[in-house]
């Protein structure tokens, strides 16, 4: 099972990235072998970097923002995503605390609660499926 997040190269580490679609690198954990890799989202939209980590085969996306486009389009992909409080933390602290439970999902029900930047326009169609 492969994890995505938004991250930050620092100080030869990756910390969790406060962006979601503008984050410059997505970090891509396999939790089964440890591995990772590092790929850049070069286009800076969500819903580019969530076509970006579904490609990589990531089926759960850690972050502690993400927009209305790219959350939709992210539960269309069935890509599950959780929020973490955290900024700023190393990857392995968030993975960890993935593994250990900590981290909330993000439903079509709690996604309203989620901090949002207000700097673009959400168009909210109908949600009646």
């Amino acid at each position: 099972m492969k994890v995505a997040m938004p991250v930050k190269p620092s100080q030869g580490k990756y910390l969790l990235s406060s962006a979601f679609g503008k984050a410059r690198f997505f970090l891509i954990y396999d939790l089964d072998s440890g591995s990772y890799e590092v790929v850049e989202n070069k286009e800076l939209s969500g819903r580019d970097a969530v076509n970006l980590i579904s490609s990589k085969g990531a089926k759960i996306v850690i972050t502690n923002h993400i927009g209305g486009g790219a959350y939709r389009l992210l539960t269309e992909l069935g890509l599950k995503a959780y929020f973490t409080e955290s900024k700023n933390k190393p990857v392995d602290d968030v993975i960890k605390e993935y593994k250990d439970g900590k981290l909330k999902e993000i439903t079509p029900q709690n996604f309203m609660l989620i901090p949002q930047h207000h700097h673009h326009h959400h168009r909210h169609g109908n949600h009646n499926h």
